[in-house]
């Protein structure tokens, strides 16, 4: 894992990432420290790159696949930060050298195999869960526990989380979702029997209907086609000035893999500061501390008090309800139903929307005064300690050290250019 922040002010913008990296396996969990995770991304023009999540793009480091680019790009410049990420898409998208189409092939079979084993490792929550709630003989339920598992991926990939159709991503032209279905048919098939022969090793009653080798199929080209990233993906970052940029800039994308030469990827972020515009803060990957100095309150803290507020509320609300003389059994229903549903929610809301209206009065919008007037030089001693705070919060628990290491830092400004502070030891 990793933690990462910009910050950016009319000025100047700074990114600050630290270098540890974890590595795990099934009997081992290690990490190391000393990893550059920040670019330069074209020699002699104000822009950097910053990478999170996955060191590695289709088995390659992307410091590599970075370094490649900038020796293409020979020191160009292009009009605005967008363009400098949109081409350095491009270049990884229409590079036949960098990915050829047997390495394509190869990478959509790992694609899509990483997908199937979500399917296997939720089918073994799944199980457990049968097991633990002793619901009836597990081997007359092992098919049906099969086929609700795939069937909750499969509406995962058609919609959001808050219920609205997951959309097909822009970057590939209509019709992806066909190419992707002809081309890799045999491959896909070959995935889906590996898969129910695995399960069946241990549920040997394990039955797949047509219907559900159906919907396999469609998951593995959705995989691919639909802006969801279940498989391991690499936040890729971008800050700085194109030549008509007056002020900094940041894109953040979501990558994948090259498919039918095509770079999975979405634009999750964008960011351009303005003449009237406050500062930006946009933290990446872990961020819990960063958030919590930023708001004055821990995230999970106050998802807390509010589940606890509910509780209190609705306890208080059943208890006077209860005392109150002269009323019916469905009179007290239908008053706390009332209650319940109306009062008690709107009450709730206004009591956490006063609480983070003082939170950004008191506490986040001086820090924003304060960030959106920094010099450069003090710009990026924030951005770097904002990561400390992460690391320290670490050391002194007992949690693995997931952020830690030499922090790098990239401060760019218009007329000084891209200067990067590296930390990290000559080896």
């Amino acid at each position: 894992m990793t933690s990462e922040v910009v910050l950016m002010n009319r000025q100047a913008v700074a990114m600050a990432a630290d270098s540890a990296v974890t590595i795990t396996g099934p009997q081992y969990l290690k990490t190391y420290q000393s990893v550059d995770k920040l670019f330069p991304l074209v020699d002699g023009q104000p822009v950097a790159v910053m990478i999170y999540n996955n060191a590695e793009i289709m088995s390659t480091p992307w410091e590599t696949v970075i370094s490649l680019y900038r020796e293409a790009s020979r020191g160009r410049s292009l009009d605005t930060l967008e363009a400098y990420a949109e081409d350095f898409m491009t270049f990884i998208s229409g590079n036949p050298d960098l990915f050829p189409p047997d390495h394509q092939d190869t990478e959509f079979f790992k694609h899509v195999a990483v997908v199937f084993t979500v399917i296997a490792e939720d089918f073994d929550y799944q199980i457990e869960h049968f097991k633990q709630t002793n619901q009836g003989r597990l081997r007359d339920h092992v098919s049906a526990i099969f086929e609700f598992v795939v069937g909750e991926l499969y509406g995962d990939y058609q919609r959001y989380p808050d219920d609205n159709p997951r959309a097909d991503l822009a970057c590939f032209p209509k019709g992806m979702g066909e190419q992707v279905r002809r081309r890799y048919r045999a491959e896909i098939d070959q995935l889906i029997e590996s898969l129910i022969a695995s399960l069946r090793g241990d549920y040997p009653s394990l039955s797949v209907s047509d219907a559900t080798r159906e919907r396999l199929r469609e998951i593995a080209v959705l995989a691919v086609t639909r802006d969801a990233f279940f498989e391991h993906y690499t936040g890729v970052v971008f800050c700085g000035f194109g030549a008509r940029d007056k002020f900094p800039a940041m894109r953040s994308y979501l990558t994948s893999s090259v498919i039918l030469g095509i770079l999975k990827r979405k634009q999750d972020r964008a960011a351009d500061m303005t003449s009237d515009g406050g500062p930006v803060v946009q933290p990446f990957a872990q961020d819990r501390m960063i958030k919590t100095f930023l708001t004055g309150m821990d995230e999970y803290l106050r998802r807390f008090m509010y589940g606890e507020s509910l509780k209190l509320t609705m306890n208080l609300v059943t208890d006077l309800i209860g005392r109150a003389p002269g009323l019916s059994d469905q009179q007290r229903q239908q008053l706390f139903r009332d209650y319940s549903e109306n009062n008690m929610g709107f009450a709730l809301r206004e009591f956490f929307k006063a609480i983070d209206s003082y939170q950004y009065a008191v506490h986040t919008r001086p820090i924003y005064r304060a960030i959106a007037s920094l010099p450069k030089r003090e710009l990026g001693e924030t951005a770097a300690s904002l990561i400390k705070l992460n690391s320290f919060q670490q050391k002194v628990m007992h949690s693995i050290e997931t952020v830690g290491g030499p922090i790098d830092v990239a401060v760019i400004t218009r007329n000084g250019g891209l200067e990067l502070k590296r930390d990290k030891p000559d080896f």
